[in-house]
């Protein structure tokens, strides 16, 4: 019987110790205003996601797992205005090598004035827009 509780145990720990990193989330939204489009174009690592366009109050969510290297870094062009005018590229997400992170939640809310990051309960950081 005592055998049998120290392989439960065991089991237990080694299930619990090896539990799987949960993905890690990026949100992008639109708080432009009505009728006002925000295009973004994103790369994970050398992989081209596209040019993608964001209704007014739409949200968008990209979910992935940190492998602690170069291919987890993703970066992101945001345009909006009149012919794409104003514009900002962001890294949205820089891993750290070799120390992989999970079940982080990143959020990117376009605004007429800047791009504002906020990082879990922190207070929203501004990213100015450029022409």
């Amino acid at each position: 019987m005592s055998r049998l509780i120290f392989f439960m145990l065991v089991s237990a720990i080694y299930f619990v110790v090896n539990e799987a990193c949960k993905g890690n989330e990026i949100v992008i939204k639109n708080q432009l205003g009505s009728s006002r489009i925000l295009q973004y174009h994103c790369r994970v690592g050398k992989i081209n996601l596209r040019v993608r366009h964001l209704n007014f109050n739409g949200t968008y969510a990209i979910t992935f797992g940190d492998d602690g290297t170069e291919r987890s870094r993703i970066k992101c062009l945001f345009r909006q205005g009149i012919n794409m005018k104003f514009f900002t590229e962001v890294e949205v997400y820089r891993p750290v090598l070799k120390h992989p992170k999970c079940g982080l939640r990143y959020e990117y809310s376009a605004k007429m004035d800047a791009i504002y990051f906020k990082r879990d309960a922190s207070p929203p950081l501004p990213l100015k827009w450029r022409s």
